[in-house]
C-alpha cells in the first residue's frame, strides 16, 4: 500500500512541475473561467491571518482545507467552524471533523457561499421584476490521511461541489492531493498540495474550468520552536500557481504563539488585488485536561471593498 501512495505522490510531483506552463499556455481562454467560488477562498482565520500560506504549517484540522496531509497532526478528534464576512455583503461558511484511527485520519468537511438577495432585472424591467434570484454554493468532501514515514505525510480528497445560478445548477466532483514532509534540518517543513483536479463543466454550451491549483511551500520557527518552547515564532512562504491567474502568485505569513495561549498573526499576498496583507489573533485554552479551544480572527486588506473579517472556533473532543 504504501509503495502505491510512493509512486502517486511521485506522479503528482511530476505533473505538477509542468503546471507553470500548462496553465498559463492559454490565459487569454481560461482566465476567469474556472468555477466553485467557494473554492478560491481562504477558509478558516488561522489560515487567512498568516495570508492563506499554510500548506506547510499544515498542523491542525484546519489544514483539511488546504493540505489534507496535515490531518496527521490530529491526535484523536478535531472539528472547526468558521465564518466569513466577504465581499459586497456576501459570506462564506465551513465546518469540519476529523477522527484518528489506527489505519489514518478521516475527516469531513463542509463548505458553503452564500449571496444576498439579488432581484432579477430584464431589459424591459431594468428597476426590478420582483422575483428573486438563488445563488450560492454548497461543497462536502471526505478527506483521509496516513504517515508513509515518521517525516513525511500523505492525504487526499474527494469533494462534491454544487453552484447555483438561479436556474442553473452547476455539479462537479474535484480531487485534492498533498504532502507534508519534516526535512530533519532544524525546523524546516515542506508541503505542497495539488487542489481542485477534475473535469470541465459544460453549461448553455459554455465550458468552465474546474479552479486547478498547485501549492508548494515551507515553514520554519526562527524564534524557539514548536512542541519545546511555550513562545516561538513561525514564517512560512509558499508559491501558488491556479488556472484563474495569468501568472504565478506567492504568499507569506508569520505565526507568532505566546506562552502556547495567545498567538499574533500577519500575511502578505503580493500582486493580489485584495487581501494584500492580513492580521489575526488565536486564543487556545484547555478547559478540560487533555482537550483544547481555539478561538481565531482575521482581518484582510478590501482595497475598495469593506475588509474581509474571518472568525473560527476549533478544538479537540
Amino acid at each position: 500500500m504504501k509503495r502505491i501512495l510512493w509512486i502517486g505522490i511521485v506522479a503528482c510531483a511530476g505533473y505538477a512541475m509542468l503546471i507553470p506552463e500548462a496553465a498559463y499556455c492559454d490565459t487569454q481562454k481560461r482566465l476567469g473561467q474556472a468555477v466553485f467560488s467557494v473554492h478560491k477562498v481562504d477558509h478558516g482565520a488561522r489560515v487567512a491571518g498568516m495570508g492563506g500560506a499554510f500548506t506547510a504549517i499544515a498542523d491542525d484540522i484546519s489544514t483539511i482545507f488546504v493540505n489534507p496531509a496535515g490531518l496527521t497532526n490530529v491526535e484523536e478528534r478535531e472539528y472547526t467552524l468558521g465564518y466569513t464576512r466577504w465581499l459586497v455583503d456576501t459570506r462564506f461558511y465551513s465546518g469540519a471533523l476529523a477522527y484518528n484511527t489506527t489505519r489514518g485520519v478521516v475527516g469531513l468537511a463542509v463548505m458553503a457561499f452564500s449571496v444576498p438577495d439579488v432581484e432579477e432585472t430584464t431589459i424591459y424591467q431594468p428597476v426590478g421584476t420582483g422575483r428573486m434570484l438563488e445563488i450560492g454554493d454548497f461543497s462536502v468532501g471526505a478527506s483521509y490521511a496516513t504517515k508513509l514515514t515518521d517525516k513525511l505525510s500523505f492525504g487526499f480528497q474527494v469533494r462534491w461541489t454544487q453552484e447555483t445560478i438561479d436556474v442553473d445548477r452547476l455539479t462537479g466532483v474535484d480531487f485534492n492531493f498533498g504532502t507534508t514532509f519534516n526535512t530533519g534540518f532544524r525546523s524546516l517543513r515542506l508541503g505542497m498540495a495539488f487542489k481542485n483536479l477534475g473535469r470541465d463543466i459544460e453549461s448553455r454550451e459554455l465550458n468552465y474550468q474546474m479552479p486547478v491549483a498547485f501549492d508548494f511551500g515551507f515553514a520554519m520557527d526562527v524564534f524557539g520552536e514548536k512542541g519545546g518552547d511555550a513562545t516561538y515564532l513561525t514564517l512560512t512562504g509558499e508559491s501558488h500557481y491556479a488556472t484563474d491567474y495569468s501568472e504565478p502568485r506567492y504568499r507569506i505569513g508569520g505565526e507568532l504563539w505566546l506562552q502556547n495561549a495567545f498567538a499574533l498573526r500577519a500575511g502578505v499576498k503580493p500582486g493580489y488585488d485584495t487581501e494584500v496583507f492580513s492580521l489575526g489573533l488565536g486564543l487556545k485554552v484547555k478547559p478540560v485536561e487533555g482537550k483544547v479551544v481555539r478561538v481565531d480572527f482575521a482581518y484582510s486588506d478590501g482595497n475598495d471593498f469593506e475588509p474581509p473579517l474571518r472568525f473560527s472556533l476549533s478544538g479537540s473532543f
